[in-house]
């Protein structure tokens, strides 16, 4: 009997002390808006992917034909590249945080934001043109999960006792295959098929070390989707071009595992759990405007609608709470080229500034980022080089966080 009575008493402690550590049992106290442990890194909206100089008008990509990475966003302007490119992009980000899993939402609190960077070379694709269609493949990183790694120690008497440490990594690849091909004068139009893949794992461990304690929580996840993009573009006459696009709305599928343990020197509990989870993803339209005022001067401007009100999570056979609203990005840009002949050879340097709003999903906190970007070039023969950057502060969360980008492409046309 007083067997197992202390091991009902180890249960009891440790049910005890998952409760205090996570708060998602207590959904009052859990508001974490832009960080929740699958949001990406720095915004919920994510489409595409962003080179250098889509970066630095806006994130403007609807009718900015500048590389091959424009199959992720919209396809149909394949037909605009050269008969041959190839590009590479790498790129720094920079965000801060403030709630997320157990940090400011439970046991361990911060006096301030917490930032966290980390550099990738994200994206690399070529493109095609064989007869009247155009084909592209690539592979991309579209979204990292990365958290700040958060330790809390106590010290009694200048002896370290208490010990609590959290760590969360992941990212989401995505294969991409598009086609696309001119439909009569002035219209193109272009499809992808992506596959996405990637892993999200957290750790958060616990221990008393003066009375050889310890409880620990393992999650990995596994995930896996298909879905498909697709756009047109039209050339109302020489100087104006109007883009639709849209991605069809797809479940990221998630295999999951989660390990507990709870370790003392009269007890040794595990529990084991593995499940299907999975995640609706919005459907996203947008539509993309054009204008040339001259051979070395344009301006761009995007409008993304994603239908965040249709996104869930179940996650081991339970409904997270996601109280989620549509919102609509939006990015605007323009770009000069000044014209180089230096030893007689012609150097394209285009220079680029943009704007970009991009509200945040959740209803609670009501909370959107402002970009201001800028970027440039260097175009010498078939070799294009472009860099840009993006400065974002956001609005609505009580947090003032930010949001920092830096992306630097090189492509070869022929």
């Amino acid at each position: 009997m007083k067997m197992k009575a202390l091991r009902l008493f180890f249960v009891a402690l440790f049910s005890l002390c998952i409760l205090t550590i996570y708060p998602n049992f207590l959904w009052s106290q859990l508001v974490l808006g832009q960080y929740e442990d699958e949001a990406p890194f720095r915004t919920w909206n994510t489409l595409g992917f962003t080179t250098a100089p889509s970066l630095a008008m806006g994130e403007v990509q609807f009718t900015l034909a500048s590389d091959c990475s424009v199959a992720l966003s919209n396809p149909a302007l394949l037909t605009r590249l050269p008969a041959f490119t190839i590009t590479f992009n790498s790129s720094y980000n920079l965000a801060s945080f403030f709630k997320y899993s157990i940090v400011n939402t439970g046991v361990l609190l911060t006096d301030e934001n917490i930032s966290l960077g980390f550099y990738a070379l994200d994206f690399g694709g070529l493109s095609l043109r064989v007869k009247d269609w155009t084909i592209a493949m690539s592979m991309a990183l579209l979204e990292c999960y990365d958290r700040p790694k958060s330790v809390g120690n106590y010290y009694s008497q200048d002896e370290l006792v208490y010990s609590l440490n959290f760590d969360q990594e992941g990212i989401l690849k995505n294969i991409n295959f598009s086609i696309a091909r001119r439909v009569f004068s002035g219209l193109t139009a272009g499809v992808g098929f992506n596959y996405v893949y990637g892993n999200l794992d957290k750790d958060i461990d616990e221990e008393w070390l003066n009375r050889d304690v310890s409880i620990t929580d393992n999650k990995s996840n596994e995930f896996k989707g298909f879905y498909i993009n697709g756009g047109l573009v039209w050339n109302y006459n020489d100087k104006l071009e109007v883009a639709l696009i849209f991605r069809t709305p797809y479940v990221k599928k998630s295999e999951s595992a989660s390990l507990l343990k709870y370790n003392a020197p009269a007890a040794d509990i595990r529990i084991e759990a593995s499940a299907s989870n999975e995640y609706k993803q919005p459907f996203v339209a947008g539509i993309g405007l054009g204008y040339e005022f001259s051979k070395v001067f344009r301006v761009a401007s995007d409008l993304a609608f994603f239908n965040w009100s249709g996104y869930s999570v179940n996650y081991y056979d339970e409904d997270l709470k996601r109280d989620f609203k549509d919102v609509i990005k939006i990015g605007a840009g323009f770009e000069y080229v000044s014209l180089l002949n230096i030893f007689n050879q012609k150097i394209d340097v285009p220079l680029r500034i943009g704007i970009n709003y991009d509200p945040q999903p959740m209803k609670e906190p009501d909370s959107s980022y402002f970009s201001f970007s800028y970027g440039m070039g260097v175009h010498v023969g078939h070799f294009f080089l472009d860099a840009g950057v993006s400065i974002g502060n956001e609005k609505g969360s009580g947090n003032s966080l930010i949001a920092r980008k830096v992306a630097l492409s090189v492509s070869f046309r022929l």
